[in-house]
This record gives structure tokens, sequence and C-alpha cells, in this order.
């Protein structure tokens, strides 16, 4: 009996380690709101913006933490330009356009079988949002999506900064709304 229980321990620790591998790594907490910097966050104040004023803010300097900045939720109006499905983090990695200056910047919906956001209070809310974009805008994979027709959209979600790393789409500064919270 002590060797079947020793047998299921290990197999559980295996499914919780590779499990997790597949999550991401860099700001891993800041994007999920499992930080505990979360709760500095005002999830009823929406601040109406715009991928031109978020491709403008100067970026500060980079730190692992939260920074103050990155504690507001944004509404913004778009077009989605481009999407896929993340092979590190499973993340939906979403190109959006301004919808006058055709600037971009990188949202990212998270990747709901990951353990850290099970235990946030927005679980629920990115399980519904990824349902939707998958009913909505279409099934995202391994490569980018990018549609006949702009996709007019209207998301929430936290501003974040990323390291620059070349991502396609990606704002020169870095800004990206991550994690998407909401979209209609």
């Amino acid at each position: 009996m002590r060797g079947v229980a020793l047998f299921f321990a290990i197999l559980v620790f295996q499914n919780l380690f590779f499990y997790s591998q597949n999550c991401g790594v860099e700001r891993w907490q800041v994007k999920t709101l499992s930080d505990v910097d979360t709760i500095k966050i005002d999830f009823k104040k929406i601040i109406p913006s715009s991928v031109h004023e978020q491709v403008l803010l100067a970026r500060p300097e980079f730190k692992q933490e939260r920074q103050n900045d990155e504690t507001s939720l944004y509404s913004i109006s778009c077009y989605i330009i481009g999407y896929k499905k993340e092979k590190g983090d499973k993340d939906i990695h979403v190109i959006i356009s301004d919808i006058k200056t055709g600037e971009t910047m990188v949202a990212e919906i998270p990747n709901t079988e990951c353990s850290e956001l099970r235990g946030t209070s927005r679980y629920n809310s990115f399980v519904d949002l990824n349902l939707w974009f998958e009913k909505n805008i279409g099934h995202a994979s391994s490569r980018f999506h990018f549609p006949d027709k702009l996709i007019p959209v209207k998301l929430t979600g936290i501003g974040f900064w990323d390291f620059l790393h070349g991502q396609k789409g990606m704002a020169k500064n870095g800004r990206e709304i991550h994690p998407v919270i909401g979209m209609e």
C-alpha cells in the first residue's frame, strides 16, 4: 500500500511540474494577476484609452515586480489584425491596432489551464473570455492568423510593460495589455 501511495505522489508531482512548465515565466505573476500587488488595481475604475495613447507612454526602468502604472484597467476600442496561441505559455497573443493611426501593440489573453490563474479572483472572467474569443473571433493556433478584414473590438485589460524582445505587433515602448479581462 505504501508503494501505491508513493507512486501516486510522484505522479501528482510530475503532473504539477510539467503542467507549470507550459505556463509563462517572465513576470508571469504580474501577467496573470496572481502577484501580491494585484490588490492595488481598482477593477471598478476603467480608464478609456487608445492604442495610440498606450504606445506614447514613457517606458519606465524595467523591474520584475508590478510597476505603479501597471495598476490601471483600460478600455480600448481598436482593431484585431492578427492572433495566435503562444507556443510556450499558450496565451492568445493578439495584435491590435489603433483605429485612427494604425499603430500596433500586443494584448494577451491568459491560458486558463495554468494553475496560477485558478487561484485568482478573475479566473471565471478569463474562462468566459477564452470561450468568447473562440466563438466570435476564431480559433487561435500556433501560427498567426491575419483576418481578411479588420475586426473592431472594445477590450478591457491591465496595462503591462513587457521586455523588448521583438514580438510581432509589439509597441516600440514594450507596452501591452496583459491580461485582457474582457472583450466585446
